[in-house]
C-alpha cells in the first residue's frame, strides 16, 4: 500500500469510531467533527508531503 492508501485508512477508522460514539440527536456535531479530523489530516499529511520533499533536495 502507498501513503495515500495508508492516510485513507486512517481517516476511515477514525472516522468509524466517531459515528460508533455519536447519538441519534448528535449526528450534526459528529459531522463536524468529521469534517474537522478531515481537514487537521490533510494538514497533516500535506505537512509530511512538504517534508519528504524537503528531505530529497
Amino acid at each position: 500500500m502507498n501513503d495515500i492508501q495508508y492516510f485513507s485508512i486512517e481517516i476511515i477508522k477514525e472516522l468509524e469510531k466517531k459515528f460508533k460514539n455519536a447519538c441519534c440527536n448528535k449526528t450534526a456535531e459528529a459531522y463536524l467533527d468529521c469534517a474537522l479530523l478531515i481537514k487537521h489530516k490533510l494538514k497533516e499529511y500535506e505537512s509530511n508531503q512538504n517534508l519528504k520533499a524537503t528531505n530529497n533536495f
